[in-house]
C-alpha cells in the first residue's frame, strides 16, 4: 500500500507542503460522487484495511439491520449505512499509528463483519446503490439507533429507528417515505 494514499486513486495523495490543518488525509469521493473505497479501523486487530465502498456497504447492513425483516425496512437501512460512511469518508480526520482511517469496525461507527452479507440485504444495497440522500446538497451522517422511542438528536432529524423501519414498512410504507419520515429537510436523488 502506498503510505502517500488515503484510497487507491491518485486523488488521494496527501497534500505536499500544505496540508490541511487535521491530518491531510483526503478521499476521492464527493458530495455527488461515492468514494471509491473506505478505511476501516479494525478495532481488534489494530489495524486499518482498505475496502471497496460497496462491499463495506453490504458486509455492515446485515449486522446493523436484520436480514428477515420487510425489503423497504432493508433499503431505507441500506441508504442510511451508505450515507453515513459516505460522510465519514468525506471528513474523517481519524488517524491511528499514522495511518488515516474513516470507520470504526464497531459500534463506535458501524459494525463491519467481512463475509456477513446476506441475499436480502444485497438485493437491499443493489437496489439503492444509486439513490443518494442529503441535505442542503451535502451528504450527511445519517445515524440510526435500534429503539423505537427517541435516541441521540432524534428530534432534530438527524437519526432514525432501525425497528421503527421495520414497523413502517410492515404498514406498507416505502423506503424513500420511511428516510424521509425519520430525516428531516432531505433530498433522494
Amino acid at each position: 500500500m502506498d503510505s502517500t494514499l488515503k484510497n487507491q486513486n491518485a486523488s488521494h495523495q496527501f497534500l505536499g507542503s500544505t496540508p490541511p490543518p487535521s491530518t491531510g488525509c483526503k478521499t476521492d469521493g464527493s458530495n455527488s460522487r461515492l468514494p471509491s473505497s473506505i478505511l476501516v479501523y479494525r478495532v481488534s486487530q489494530h489495524r486499518v484495511d482498505r475496502v471497496d465502498f460497496k462491499t463495506y456497504v453490504k458486509n455492515v447492513l446485515p449486522n446493523e439491520w436484520v436480514s428477515g425483516w420487510p425489503r423497504e425496512s432493508l433499503k431505507a437501512g441500506a441508504v442510511a449505512v451508505k450515507s453515513y460512511a459516505w460522510w465519514w469518508a468525506l471528513h474523517s480526520t481519524r488517524k491511528v499509528n499514522g495511518h488515516c482511517f474513516d470507520v470504526y469496525d464497531s459500534t463506535s461507527s458501524q459494525v463491519y463483519r467481512p463475509g456477513s452479507a446476506t441475499a436480502p440485504t444485497n438485493a437491499a444495497v443493489d437496489a439503492t446503490w444509486g439513490t443518494r440522500m442529503t441535505r442542503g446538497g451535502s451528504v450527511f451522517m445519517a445515524q440510526y439507533c435500534a429503539t423505537t422511542s427517541a435516541c441521540g438528536d432524534w428530534k432534530t432529524g438527524d437519526w432514525m429507528s432501525q425497528n421503527g423501519s421495520r414497523d413502517l414498512a410492515n404498514s406498507g410504507w416505502g423506503y424513500a417515505g420511511i428516510l424521509q419520515h425519520y430525516y428531516r429537510g432531505i433530498a433522494l436523488s
